[in-house]
C-alpha cells in the first residue's frame, strides 16, 4: 500500500538536497501530465544526476531535474512550482515524486527499486 505526503514549501530545498545526495545514479523515469498535452514520456530509465531548487537567477523557485551520465545530460525545469507529494512504499521506500505547478501541469518522477537497478548492471550470460 502507497502512502503520499506533501513537502511542505519551506523544506523544499533541503528535501531535494537531501533526495539528490542519496538517490544519485538511481535509475529514474520521467513523465509530464498536463491538459495541454496529455501524458507524454520525458525520460525512460536514466540515471538521476541531480534534482534541486534554483535559488537564485532568473529561474529563482524553479526545480531543475538532471538526469543521463556525463556529456549526455538532460534538464527539465519545473517554472511555478506549486506542490511536491512523495509517493512511498509500505516499507517508506520514495516510489514517485510528483511536483505539480500552478498551471495545475504534473512531473512524475518514478523511482526504479533498487533490485531492478542491480539485475540491469549484472553481465547478461
Amino acid at each position: 500500500m502507497q502512502h503520499t505526503r506533501e513537502i511542505p514549501r519551506e523544506v523544499w530545498s533541503d528535501y531535494l538536497n537531501l533526495l539528490s545526495s542519496i538517490t544519485r545514479s538511481q535509475w529514474v523515469r520521467v513523465e509530464a501530465i498536463s491538459t495541454d498535452i496529455g501524458e507524454q514520456p520525458l525520460a525512460q530509465r536514466l540515471p538521476l544526476i541531480d534534482i534541486c531548487l534554483v535559488e537564485k537567477g532568473s529561474d529563482l523557485g524553479a526545480i531543475e531535474l538532471t538526469l543521463g551520465r556525463p556529456g549526455e545530460e538532460l534538464t527539465h525545469r519545473i517554472f511555478q512550482p506549486d506542490h511536491i507529494f512523495a509517493d512511498e512504499s509500505e516499507s517508506g521506500e520514495l516510489e514517485c515524486l510528483n511536483i505539480e505547478d500552478a498551471g495545475r501541469a504534473k512531473t512524475l518522477i518514478f523511482f526504479e527499486p533498487a533490485q531492478a537497478i542491480d539485475e540491469l548492471s549484472q553481465p547478461r550470460p
